[in-house]
């Protein structure tokens, strides 16, 4: 070999060694991930479920089944091969999504609830179809792993297996993960309704199971921690008893720890009577307690022992309280006589008769409320506040103004009338009779109104109590919680509002109003919540609690 000739070679190998150290001898991966830590993964579910508007509980069960919350391996390739990443996907054919699905954890869950979107919107329709009620996502979840009769409960039953859907449910009654993620309960719909084989039909109408429970994502709740939560619902008190009469016993013994001077006693089925007990409740600073209308309840008989009072006024006829009844209550109160009845011809005269006794040696009234006696959550708010400023209750029905009522206007000449609810509460044709009863303009009738029920409440304490710095809070649909709970508020001169069972919704009136509470209030504001679970649910006085501290001026205090 020439001299040229072995220059050459020698440059030939020097070129093939210099690759040799770039290139490795195997070819290592194109990407490899690793897992965030899971609390950061649950906030992806929470955004996520945010802006789809799925639930982010079923969400992350799913994804717990099916890849235990893993996007990547422990070598850090992407978990799955047919099916992909955390929320195991089936890839599509476009690779550059695949690739997206493969690296991008957020994006994967995302997908998901595309899927799981689809999915809900290709099965039947179940109730009124509302994202935020986690039951009506059964079908949806059967889908998202098979729209057939594999996960037919009981197909799956007579093969020895548990459903998909029914798997996801009871992960989410679960804390799959200790101190991330906490359990869910979820109502089923029942087997019974289920075909025996094959997939539910969109032509039947299907129901949604009570009790329902609703996605966080309703709420806007962030994500908390166990400890975190029971730290919030440890400030927050709450009053309920087993039934209606204990409960009402149960808001006895935390306004009247001492006893009372006075007891207003009504039946606890028919509340026609009770409505003008709650004004007269506030005048004598005493506790409402319901009754049956046969006899007296043993446990009521033992809280009139405790309370001690001087007092007991009766609200009705014998059709409310019976006489034996009435007698019973005299036997254990038996170191006074004074009790009595209060009781008209009707509920109209019921209400009047107790008026009149605000206004005894009152040369003018200075405000009475009225409200239509069959909107009894009307009645409430504007009952509660009312009374706490002095003013008593009348009644009316919505296209009339009765004789008692009206009498009563004309002797007590009001100088203010408060009307709840709009037109369909009470008519404007009612609204000119009532200005005319009480020699009054219009524009000395202050009508409060809203959408519902809980934007009208909203409105009333808006107007009564412009300062606070604390509130009873109730579901507007518990009766008679809301009657009880109404006098406890007025003999304490403090606000009860009503809220739906599932707490203030994301852009709901009553989310913006407690938002305005936070903003304007310079110390905390602190909840109490007349209701047990059923009633209002830790999920929502969370959000409550959530809504006055995040924007308080107060936050960061105690």
């Amino acid at each position: 070999m020439n001299h040229k000739t072995k220059a050459t070679a020698r440059i030939l190998l020097a070129v093939v060694l210099t690759i040799c150290l770039i290139l490795p001898l195997t070819p290592a991966p194109a990407m490899a991930g690793q897992n965030p830590p899971v609390e950061e993964i649950a906030k992806i579910f929470d955004r996520v479920a945010q802006e789809k508007k799925v639930p982010a509980e079923i969400l992350k069960a799913i994804a717990y089944h099916e890849s235990h919350w893993q996007q990547f391996y422990a070598n850090g390739q992407p978990v799955g091969k047919y099916y992909l990443g955390i929320m195991q996907v089936c890839p599509p054919k476009d690779p550059q999504v695949v690739q997206r699905l493969k690296y991008d954890i957020a994006y994967n869950i995302a997908y998901g609830a595309d899927i799981l979107k689809a999915k809900w919107d290709a099965t039947p329709r179940i109730g009124d179809g509302d994202p935020a009620k986690l039951e009506n996502w059964y079908f949806a979840i059967w889908a998202y792993h098979r729209w057939d009769s594999y996960n037919n409960p009981h197909v799956a039953e007579a093969y020895g297996r548990t459903p998909f859907q029914d798997q996801i449910y009871k992960l989410m009654n679960s804390e799959y993960i200790k101190g991330v993620v906490n359990p869910v309960q979820v109502t089923p719909i029942p087997k019974s309704q289920i075909p025996k084989s094959g997939v539910p039909s969109k032509s039947v109408s299907w129901q949604t199971p009570q009790p329902v429970h609703y996605a966080a994502f309703a709420s806007g709740l962030p994500t908390m921690s166990r400890s975190q939560e029971d730290k919030l619902l440890s400030a927050v008190p709450r009053i309920y008893g087993c039934d209606r009469i204990d409960t009402a016993l149960r808001i006895a013994d935390e306004g009247w720890p001492y006893g009372c001077t006075t007891v207003v006693i009504a039946n606890d089925r028919d509340f026609s009577d009770a409505l003008a007990g709650v004004s007269l409740a506030w005048k004598y600073k005493a506790p409402l307690l319901l009754n049956s209308q046969a006899e007296l309840d043993a446990r009521v008989k033992q809280s009139l022992l405790n309370l001690k009072p001087l007092r007991a006024i009766i609200m009705g006829g014998e059709n409310a309280i019976s006489a034996h009844a009435e007698q019973q209550i005299r036997e254990t109160l038996y170191w006074t006589q004074d009790i009595e009845r209060i009781a008209g011809g009707d509920k109209y005269e019921t209400a009047a008769q107790v008026a009149s006794l605000f206004f005894e040696g009152e040369e003018k009234a200075s405000g009475v409320a009225l409200a239509n006696a069959n909107k009894l959550s009307d009645i409430v708010s504007l009952a509660s506040a009312a009374a706490a400023k002095g003013c008593p209750l009348l009644l009316v029905e919505q296209a009339n103004l009765p004789a008692a009522t009206a009498n009563a206007l004309t002797q007590f000449g009001p100088e203010t009338v408060y009307v709840a609810g709009g037109t369909e509460a009470v008519s404007e044709q009612v609204i000119g009779q009532i200005a005319e009863a009480a020699g009054l303009a219009e524009d000395q009738i202050q009508r409060f109104q809203g959408n519902n029920r809980y934007e009208t409440s909203a409105h009333i304490l808006d107007a009564f109590y412009p300062e606070f710095t604390e509130m009873y809070v109730v579901n507007g649909k518990a009766y008679p919680d809301t009657l009880t709970g109404a006098a406890l508020a007025a003999s304490q001169n403090m606000p009860l509002l009503l809220i739906p069972p599932q707490g203030p919704t994301v852009g709901s009136y009553t989310e913006k109003y407690f938002e305005s509470l936070a903003a304007k209030s310079d110390t905390a504001i602190e909840l109490k919540v007349i209701g047990d679970q059923g009633a209002i649910s830790d999920r929502s006085i969370l959000k409550m609690r959530y809504l006055l501290d995040e924007t308080s001026g107060a936050k960061g205090r105690s």
